[in-house]
């Protein structure tokens, strides 16, 4: 229900000309760290958003939060992200087929990351949809490779 949701909010956001919303993948890793899913303290936390955008004066209290908290909080948010990933790949079973899936599409997405200026070579489409993001170019390899690679191996013809 809740992708239905996010599409149609998306759809009717696009008719009448605003823009998309967007869910983050933060949430996962404050619902694990915290263990808290409590629909009152989503809303409390969207009241807060709200404020924040609406009273200047409020956004600006916010900024007083030392940056060794916000960097802290930030680093325990995505451990969590990461460590969530690392056991929904670990899940299914670890063939050499899906440890070349995994391993090639995460170190593609890393390598293309951080050779970025040498991506200004190719044309600028390009660019902007696989230099952009190492999240990006690994979801795109991950999906070829899952087509390409064979599931089982063939039996040797006698």
């Amino acid at each position: 229900g809740g992708i239905v949701a996010y599409g149609a909010t998306n759809l009717l956001a696009a008719f009448f000309g605003g823009l998309p919303t967007a869910t983050y993948s933060q949430n996962v890793g404050i619902v694990v760290a915290t263990r808290v899913v409590n629909r009152v303290v989503f809303i409390i936390a969207a009241g807060v958003i709200l404020l924040a955008g609406v009273f200047p004066v409020f956004s600006a209290a916010l900024t007083t939060i030392p940056q060794c908290v916000l960097g802290g909080a930030t680093i325990t948010v995505f451990s969590m992200i990461a460590m969530t990933g690392i056991k929904l790949i670990t899940s299914h079973e670890m063939s050499y087929r899906n440890m070349q899936i995994v391993g090639l599409s995460v170190a593609l997405g890393v390598g293309v990351w951080q050779a970025s200026a040498s991506i200004g070579q190719f044309p600028e489409w390009l660019t902007t949809i696989i230099g952009k993001s190492p999240v990006v170019i690994a979801t795109l390899m991950a999906l070829l490779l899952n087509q390409i690679l064979p599931n089982k191996p063939k039996m040797a013809e006698v």
